[in-house]
């Protein structure tokens, strides 16, 4: 999501009583009152420390301590300000602010260290222009009277150059720019140079025009001396993370945006918790060009935290918070004002993160944070965009905490199959961690005894190390490692070196890389082995061209009898593959699938590469399609899309030749036509009623085992698949359920299902505004100086009612779920049951729900 926008109107809008906030200028009096508002887990306490003037001091998107206990923050359009903080429970008023006398500013991010301020400007400021800067006191007068500009960056604004930190050594700086930040001339690179967008069919491009001519590496981080010097790339592929921050252990992670105008799409990523390693590509591209997690060339994130606008990250280092909140990543939601504690647990040589929503400062929107040491207070800043800011802070009182206190609200569960997928971890964590730093120093020509170092862990089930084993032997000379590529026998190993061949070779070298990996027996693979195969064979196709016809045949010979497949994935990798190789028989199996997927986003995967096929089509094939995507147009989704499935109708029909458009002249010359978006359910009789008694005595009679598939298919016909997703499938317009059977029993899943207004979090709750003696009921999606525009279908997001603000009678949250009732009265007992397995499984087919059930 663009930074500094609200945006999607499904998330945390529930705080009662911020009616005052809302008009015109926020007032002090109305700023101690939210501090008051700010939930917070039992024993912390929110307090007002400045109210921000506008015209004086501006909006504030970025903060840093000095080393004096006071702060340094920046107006996002306008000067530096130093803050020296009112003592903890004092009033606001004994804080004091004062104007850097510098003409930097408009700084998005800020770090100071021995005395001297280092400044990421973005923008344009006088004769100043984007980049990183150095502010140094050269005589003594607690004022900043020397600019030195250590580096350009060719990007500005919302997806610009953003945050700055120190590194572990205290020797080094790391930057973070978003994906409209021209990548500099660096001195080095540990991520290999070779870069590409890497997809096999044509991009369809963002219907709206965002990003369309942004391409890899996208979003990056790099490191750097003091001084600017010895530039060096780290990591790349993300949208636009707008803060960096180093753990204990000297690990570096950020918080990284999502697209919400994708949402509803397959190639939609919510927002995310991303360890940021060296060498590492986390796969942002373009339009529908997003890698998917699992690709082989890639590293999953940490957590998912679904849809918003990340903003400022820092760990509670310093804090005097209790132990688990010391050690826990704070990151900031500008769009819906949260603040989520992550809670990193190490799995393997990265971690897995549990997200928790710490603070709720709705309509607040946070934009960065800071821990001060001297008082051992979080403070955060809330503003940007030219909107009311003010400076608050988060102590810890341990007042009101009891046995009774009610449990945070976690936003996503670890899931420790993020690093291994069904593998497990060969090392415990403090040695895999030590092995991945050794090969992660190898991400550069490092001699003839890098291959032996680095050969051992291709085949490693930590996804990242077996990453930077890759991208190490990506530096090393191709002509050393080749042979050894070619000749390895470990499934795994061979799977990662030829992943490595087909990124490093050219089209000279494809015979040897085809004969390799055709030796390996497609159908003996596990899945993600079957992903892997395959996302190598794409890399292989794309990047060794031109493509022999022997190597083309070869590849669909190998591959052609296996789709359809079992995994929507497979069906999918493989599809496109082979509709890159030119196989005439894809459509014929395609259109089943098509027609029979689980999910919305299974369907516009098939609809899509079908659109992109050229040959093997019939009049009848071609009318099927057509059917689908006359459907489509009743899905809602974000802000694309729609222009999406108008994108993709349009290249398919672009690419029926003109003799064969006869037969379908008619339907082919009207438009798509966008229709009211709803919840689709298939169209099943009544069975009966459900009561809660009677469904959760069901469930709590089942013997078991139950069917998966039956399971997963109940969940598509109850229409669960258009509001939430389950392992990765399904939409992001409500919460992810792949975490909900850990987290609650049987009968709680039941209840929520048949009576969804029983228990409305507010990170999902609709509000209710009265305006001129109208009622609007929806969730807020965007914010401005004047105006409040509120979304009122969750399914058509884009949608939406201006309320201006100073015409906002009352608001108030509504008790009426935006989940619908009567979801069940169309299964039959087997069916709720198999549903109810699959819920609570999280939508894994090994569950022990499922080991024994016939066809498992």
């Amino acid at each position: 999501m663009v930074t500094f926008r609200r945006s999607l109107p499904f998330l945390q809008i529930g705080l009662i009583g911020f009616v005052a906030t809302w008009q015109a200028a926020m007032a002090s009096q109305a700023c101690a009152e939210a501090a008051g508002k700010i939930s917070l887990p039992p024993g912390f306490k929110a307090e007002l420390v400045h109210e921000v003037p506008a015209e004086t001091e501006g909006s504030w998107v970025s903060l840093t301590p000095d080393d004096k206990g006071r702060l340094i923050a920046s107006d996002q359009d306008g000067a530096l300000f130093r803050i020296t903080p009112s003592p903890i429970g004092a009033d606001p008023s004994k804080t004091k602010v004062e104007k850097l006398s510098t003409q930097l500013g408009m700084a998005q991010g800020l770090l100071f260290h021995k005395g001297q301020l280092y400044v990421v400007v973005n923008g344009q400021v006088g004769s100043f222009t984007s980049g990183l800067y150095r502010l140094t006191d050269t005589n003594k007068d607690d004022q900043f009277d020397r600019i030195e500009q250590l580096r350009v960056f060719g990007g500005a604004g919302e997806h610009g150059p953003h945050g700055i930190v120190l590194g572990p050594d205290g020797k080094s700086l790391y930057v973070v720019c978003g994906n409209h930040t021209d990548p500099p001339l660096f001195s080095s690179s540990a991520v290999p140079t070779r870069w590409q967008e890497d997809q096999l069919l044509p991009l369809i491009g963002d219907p709206n025009g965002h990003a369309t001519d942004i391409r890899a590496p996208g979003g990056w981080f790099a490191k750097m001396d003091l001084d600017g010097g010895n530039l060096e790339l780290f990591s790349i592929g993300y949208r636009n993370s707008y803060d960096l921050a180093f753990n204990e252990a000297g690990d570096l992670f950020t918080f990284d945006s999502d697209m919400e105008w994708d949402i509803g799409t397959p190639w939609y990523r919510p927002t995310r918790i991303c360890h940021v390693t060296s060498g590492s590509d986390f796969g942002w591209r373009t339009g529908n060009s997003v890698w998917p997690t699992y690709y082989i060339d890639s590293v999953p994130a940490a957590a998912d935290a679904g849809p918003g606008s990340p903003t400022g990250v820092a760990f509670g280092t310093g804090s005097k918070f209790p132990e688990k909140y010391q050690k826990a990543l704070f990151a900031a939601d500008w769009s819906y004002g949260n603040i989520y504690a992550v809670h990193l647990s190490p799995a393997g040589s990265s971690y897995t993160g549990e997200i928790e929503r710490f603070a709720f400062a709705m309509p607040l929107g946070v934009t960065d944070m800071a821990v001060l040491p001297q008082d051992g207070a979080l403070y955060f800043a809330v503003g940007g965009r030219k909107s009311a800011s003010a400076l608050y802070r988060i102590v810890w009182t341990g007042e009101g905490v009891t046995a009774d206190s009610p449990q945070p609200e976690v936003v996503a569960a670890n899931d420790p199959q993020r690093v291994f997928g069904s593998g497990s971890p060969a090392l415990p964590p403090a040695e895999a961690h030590a092995l991945r730093r050794s090969l992660e120093k190898l991400n550069r020509p490092a001699g003839p005894d890098a291959i032996k170092q680095i050969w051992p862990h291709l085949g490693s089930s930590d996804r990242f190390i077996k990453n930077v084993a890759r991208t190490a032997l990506e530096h090393q000379p191709f002509s050393e490692w080749r042979a050894k590529a070619l000749a390895e026998t470990n499934v795994d190993a061979k799977l990662n070196a030829l992943a490595a061949f087909a990124r490093t070779a050219d089209s000279g070298q494809q015979e040897a890389w085809v004969a390799a990996l055709t030796s390996i027996s497609f159908p003996e693979l596990s899945l993600q082995q079957q992903l892997d195969y395959l996302r190598v064979a794409s890399l292989g196709v794309m990047r060794l061209e031109p493509l022999q016809s022997s190597t083309r045949q070869k590849l669909v010979s190998a591959l052609d009898a296996y789709l359809p497949s079992k995994n929507h994935y497979v069906n999918r990798d493989l599809a496109n593959l082979l509709i890159r190789l030119r196989d005439p028989g894809v459509v014929n199996r395609l259109i089943p699938l098509l027609e029979n997927a689980a999910t919305p986003e299974d369907a516009i995967d098939f609809a899509v590469s079908l659109s992109a096929v050229q040959s093997g089509w019939t009049t009848e094939s071609r009318l099927k399609l057509l059917d689908w995507f006359d459907r489509a147009a009743h899905l809602g989704g974000g802000h694309s899309f729609f222009g999406y499935l108008v994108a993709a109708r349009d290249r398919f029909i672009v690419n029926i030749p003109s003799a064969e458009k006869a037969p379908i002249a008619e339907r082919i010359s009207k438009p798509l036509v966008e229709q009211t978006a709803s919840i689709e359910v298939h169209s099943r009789p009544l069975v009966k009623e459900w009561t809660l008694d009677e469904a959760t005595k069901l469930v709590a009679d089942d013997k078991g085992p139950r069917s998966f598939e039956n399971g997963r298919k109940m969940f598509s016909a109850a229409g669960c698949y258009n509001c939430h997703r389950v392992a990765g499938a399904g939409s992001s317009i409500g919460p992810d359920l792949t975490g909900l059977g850990g987290r609650f029993g049987a009968p709680d899943i039941m209840r929520s299902v048949i009576d969804p207004n029983h228990t409305i979090s507010d990170q999902y709750q609709q509000m209710v505004f009265e305006t001129n003696g109208r009622t609007i009921v929806g969730r807020v999606s965007n914010i401005d100086k004047d105006n409040i525009m509120v979304s009122t279908n969750m399914l058509d997001p884009k949608k939406t009612e201006s309320i201006p603000r100073d015409e906002l009678d009352d608001q108030y949250p509504s008790d009426v779920s935006m989940m619908p009732s009567g979801l069940l009265n169309t299964l039959t007992a087997e069916e709720i049951l198999d549903l109810t397995a699959f819920l609570r499984s999280g939508g894994k087919a090994d569950h022990e729900f499922f080991r024994a059930a016939e066809g498992q």
